[in-house]
């Protein structure tokens, strides 16, 4: 085999190993719209992958403080947190914006389920 071939494989194997090693079906992408919100609105605190060192403020630790169902988490965007940074979004979002948010923030847990679609 020669060395661009060995390569090429090597690749092909790294990238199936995340999937297979959470024995999780991977989740579909957010829309290119979710995710330029949560760039402007919500990176700068959760950074880019949810993983804040600061601990209310990180989505792929699996702690909650204000709830990680998809209802819990579109309040919080909501309405925001009383005495924290977290601030209100209802004036500058459209509920289906925040419930896109939601979801997204949540797929950063990936010891949750995602949310369920309703049809």
């Amino acid at each position: 085999m020669t060395r661009g071939a060995t390569l090429a494989f090597l690749i092909g194997v790294l990238a199936a190993v995340p999937a297979a090693a959470g024995g999780r079906k991977e989740e579909p992408a957010a829309s290119e719209a979710t995710v330029d919100l949560y760039r402007s609105k919500c990176q700068a605190c959760h950074l880019a992958e949810g993983n804040s060192p600061i601990e209310p403020l990180n989505f792929a630790d699996g702690k909650w403080t204000h709830g990680s169902k998809p209802g819990e988490v579109a309040k919080t965007i909501t309405e925001g947190v009383t005495g924290t940074a977290m601030l209100p979004f209802k004036a500058q979002l459209t509920e289906p914006e925040i419930s896109a948010l939601a979801d997204y923030v949540r797929s950063f847990d990936k010891s949750l389920k995602p949310a369920r679609k309703s049809k």
